[in-house]
């Protein structure tokens, strides 16, 4: 169901924002009555001395090392007060710092005074710029040596049971030690870098329940964290963290350079490439709030133009995708020796805001801007609207080889997640295990096989009112489908190199249209006549999509795994008449649950979130598409006016449509009001 559950109640508790400052800005444009209304994302200038968003903060993970000449012994020696004053005035509020157990207890149970002293003056640096600090225990930045004590003898700090009593005693010293100390937010167990040498899920729980309660002893109301993203690290080594991370506070979601060339691998700026990090993080999320972390390019092989727009994208997607907030991947670019070949390893951090110099680079004043932005949006008057659609990804996810659904699930599901964004739904991920009562929509794509007593759950669902899409995974097919879907399933007809659509019923899954389309279909589900009504076949006449309807609810199918087939191929030169196939059945299912899309766009590539408010609400989108666009939004309520949320005068609409011009992945928030029906057009 949806999740998040108590995450407000803990931003608000954070700090209380003061009164928005009035802005000075220039007027939006006058609607013309003859054709739909136009905003200018750019037409109002943001407001002086605007706050943080103390319910989104922004954040940065501030590395000891900036450079791969320096020795571990020099964690944290530079110019730190500078560095947070620049991260300070980029209004972010928010800084990761890394203890280095190396450099703290260079001798057993002997503690470097002077280097808790170093620590000190990092923290006293972040409270006097207005930052806090999550201090994270156990990391591995690949470059630091952060974790090679020269007395721990090569053995693992994860499972040694001395090392681990080690680690205990020194997590307790620095806790003791900053308790008290307003600057401190959170205690991070330890980073994804380090949770890769877990070998099993027992083992991982097991050390962070060990960590977590050293810190309990000492600290009871601060945070806990561990840093690792459960989707990320279970791909790269097996082990999965969800019971370990759903112990603590606060889940962290982040993508990795090996999860992303697995998923989506492709330009930064188009594609599926730019939904990734949201599909995680809404992947992340159960009932604890999710902090997007290490968000930035990651290699050094970017223009500055790129690693802005995908800063730019990162930070919005988190935004419209409940997130509990958004740290950058570091502070400074790491200054590299030359070498050659280049290795790219999954876990290093190369890639800043700032050159290796500080100087600022074009993706800093975005995080800058994003800030004025959310800061005009008060996350108390405006609320998200709740997610009622969710894209399952199947347990079958977490079977081990050879078992082929972990290689597959996931990305058929990213590319579900893709397609019901652009129709503009709103749209969550949910696990196999999860209650289905809070949805209204499921969505299942692609599955090799779910469990019996899931089936049962889905037969309750539909008969219950709700609406399930599912497509045929290959195989045998369960034979609840005979039931829920109204089909007889005769067999897997093979793999086919076209896929043809012939529709049979107009409009009832929405404006599907005919067409032939060069594509790999990996399977092909052959139907037999069970009751569900044929809205299309292909083109010699067997089934290709059914709608069938059981108790209060509707079940579709879809005969072929379309959704794994686009994973599977090149998922940019996927034929545009099959993205439009499922955009247009997810878009109307959704719709005649009465969860549609909370406006009607004609744009694909352009992501839309509602946060409603009592009196008016605040729309954002983004433009997932390298090219400048003008999307036309249409609502069923008819619009009073229009403004940017950072102020300036309201363009009146006084109608139902308006558009909004974008820049190649650029975003726009727009504070809408509402004509009441008495008011005359």
């Amino acid at each position: 169901m949806p999740t998040r559950k108590g995450s407000k109640d803990r931003r608000v508790q954070r700090a209380a924002q003061p009164a928005p400052v009035p802005s000075k800005s220039k007027p939006a444009p006058v609607a013309r009555p003859e054709a739909p209304t136009t905003v200018d994302a750019a037409a109002a200038a943001p407001g002086k001395a605007l706050r943080r968003n103390a319910m989104f903060p922004l954040g940065i993970n501030y590395y000891p090392l900036d450079a791969e000449t320096q020795s571990a012994d020099e964690w944290y020696s530079g110019d730190v007060g500078a560095d947070l004053a620049r991260i300070a005035g980029a209004r972010m509020s928010l800084v990761r710092v890394f203890v280095s157990w190396k450099v703290l207890e260079p001798q057993v149970g002997q503690y470097d005074e002077d280097a808790v002293e170093r620590l000190q003056t990092v923290i006293d640096a972040a409270r006097n710029n207005k930052l806090q600090v999550i201090v994270c225990f156990f990391a591995d930045d690949r470059l630091a040596e952060m974790l090679d004590v020269p007395w721990g003898k090569r053995r693992d700090p994860r499972s040694d049971s001395y090392l681990v009593q080690r680690e205990v005693a020194l997590v307790q010293k620095i806790v003791n030690r900053f308790r008290s100390d307003t600057a401190i937010f959170a205690w991070d167990l330890a980073n994804e870098a380090f949770c890769s040498g877990f070998s099993s899920a027992e083992e991982l729980e097991s050390w962070v329940r060990t960590m977590r309660e050293a810190v309990r002893e000492v600290d009871t109301e601060r945070p806990v964290i561990v840093g690792i993203d459960p989707e990320t690290l279970f791909r790269h080594t097996g082990v999965d963290p969800r019971v370990a991370i759903d112990t603590c506070e606060f889940a962290v979601s982040h993508t990795t350079a090996a999860y992303r060339v697995y998923a989506a691998e492709g330009p930064t700026s188009s594609g599926p490439s730019t939904y990734l990090d949201s599909f995680l993080l809404r992947s992340a999320a159960r009932d604890l709030p999710v902090l997007l972390d290490d968000a930035g390019v990651m290699s050094l092989e970017y223009s500055p133009a790129e690693e802005a727009a995908y800063a730019r994208t990162v930070l919005y997607s988190a935004f419209m995708n409940r997130a509990a907030g958004v740290l950058a991947r570091r502070y400074r670019d790491l200054d590299t020796e030359r070498r050659e070949p280049y290795f790219r390893d999954p876990f290093e951090v190369l890639v800043g805001i700032a050159d290796s110099e500080g100087e600022p680079k074009p993706a800093l004043a975005e995080y800058e801007a994003f800030a004025r932005v959310v800061a005009r949006i008060d996350l108390r008057r405006y609320s998200l609207i709740q997610e009622r659609t969710a894209v399952v990804l199947p347990a079958e996810r977490y079977a081990p080889l050879p078992n082929l659904a972990g290689l597959y699930d996931p990305r058929a599901c990213l590319q579900a997640f893709i397609h019901a964004k652009q129709a503009h739904l709103p749209v969550t991920v949910a696990r196999e295990s999860d209650e289905f009562g809070g949805y209204s929509v499921l969505i299942v794509p692609s599955a090799f096989s779910l469990a019996d007593e899931t089936w049962e759950r889905l037969r309750v669902f539909v008969q219950g009112g709700g609406t399930l899409v599912c497509s045929y995974g290959g195989g045998d097919a369960h034979p609840a489908i005979r039931e829920i879907f109204g089909v007889e399933f005769l067999g897997d007809g093979g793999g086919r190199e076209d896929l043809s659509c012939r529709i049979a019923q107009p409009d009832v899954l929405g404006p599907l249209v005919s067409f032939d389309a060069r594509m790999d279909i990996p399977n092909f589900a052959l139907l037999g006549h069970g009751g569900a009504t044929v809205v299309a076949t292909d083109a010699k006449g067997s089934p290709l999509l059914t709608v069938n309807q059981l108790g209060q609810g509707r079940a579709v199918y879809l005969v072929a795994p379309l959704e794994r087939a686009i994973a599977q191929g090149d998922a940019w030169a996927t034929p545009a008449k099959v993205s439009h196939l499922l955009q247009t059945v997810y878009g109307a299912v959704a719709r005649a649950s009465g969860c549609g899309a909370p406006a009607d766009c004609d744009q694909a590539d352009v992501e839309i979130a509602m946060f409603a408010g009592d009196e008016d609400d605040i729309l954002v989108v983004l433009n997932h598409a390298p090219d400048r666009l003008t999307a036309t939004l249409a609502f069923e309520r008819a619009v009073g006016s229009i403004s940017d949320v950072r102020g300036g005068k309201p363009a009146a609409v006084d109608g139902t449509t308006f558009g909004v011009p974008l820049e190649a992945n650029a975003a726009a928030a727009l504070r809408l009001t509402y004509r009441s029906s008495g008011d005359v057009g």
